[in-house]
């Protein structure tokens, strides 16, 4: 089925010139109607920041409507800012087969272990999958997914200034769904946090030989029964902004290193 079609017949498809090609992706897991206001000003903050002349364009091919293109020093980089697997999958699926040579995943997290506040980071060094995600690895019976661990020991680094928690997320996309005892079933396995995107990021870039990392800034602390619809969610706004924006940074400047 799709895994035979050819780069070229994409191209064709989403009215793409023969020639293109991509160096890098970028992508955001947020709610695709924030990304004009929350999130396309933090990146182009970091473009200003790294000293990097570019800017942002949307793509204007229905089909890839979510995303934007941008071009540093004659190379193109997608920025995709959608939430969940199921369309942040065709985009990154695209993207690897145009050329990508990084797959670099930002977000934010759900903690599940006592003590993360609003605005640390997670790194994941995995996270348990899907189905979603074996549909890319289908021999994976413990359904733990694994980032490029030189992309992801190169983005500690630019992140040891910061509080940082390393470990093994979870990936579910129906954060309405869930339960008090699945996040006290995800934090006594030792998951670090629940995300929505990271195991499939990290399968399909390993199936197309892509290096892959995540950088996830924590949004509340489950574990400690604190959600967005907590009392005292508001007071960490700041916070979680600040982390947004320096998340932004450091994954451009590595996408681009």
């Amino acid at each position: 089925m799709y895994t035979s079609i050819h780069v070229d017949a994409f191209k064709q498809r989403l009215q793409l010139p023969a020639d293109y090609k991509i160096d890098g992706l970028l992508a955001s897991g947020t709610w695709d109607l924030y990304a004009k206001n929350r999130h396309v000003p933090h990146l182009e903050s970091a473009f200003k920041s790294l000293g990097i002349d570019s800017e942002l364009i949307k793509i204007e091919t229905e089909e890839l409507g979510h995303a934007y293109e941008f071009t540093v020093e004659g190379k193109r980089y997608w920025f995709v800012p959608v939430m969940g697997t199921a369309v942040m999958s065709q985009y990154a699926h695209l993207a690897s087969l145009l050329g990508s040579k990084k797959n670099i995943l930002v977000g934010m997290v759900g903690g599940l272990k006592n003590g993360i506040k609003p605005g640390d980071f997670i790194i994941p060094s995995a996270s348990k999958g899907n189905e979603n995600a074996l549909m890319y690895d289908r021999t994976k019976a413990d359904l733990l997914f694994y980032p490029d661990q030189a992309l992801t020991d190169s983005l500690k680094h630019r992140m040891s200034h910061k509080t940082i928690y390393e470990g093994i997320t979870n990936t579910c996309e129906v954060m309405f769904a869930e339960t008090a005892d699945d996040v006290k079933s995800w934090s006594e396995l030792g998951y670090l946090g629940v995300e929505m995107e990271a195991a499939m990021m990290f399968a399909l870039s390993s199936y197309f030989h892509v290096p892959s990392t995540a950088l996830l800034y924590v949004a509340d602390n489950l574990v400690e029964e604190v959600t967005m619809f907590d009392e005292g969610y508001g007071d960490s706004k700041v916070i979680r902004e600040d982390a947004r924006k320096l998340q932004y940074e450091v994954a451009l400047a590595e996408l681009l290193a």
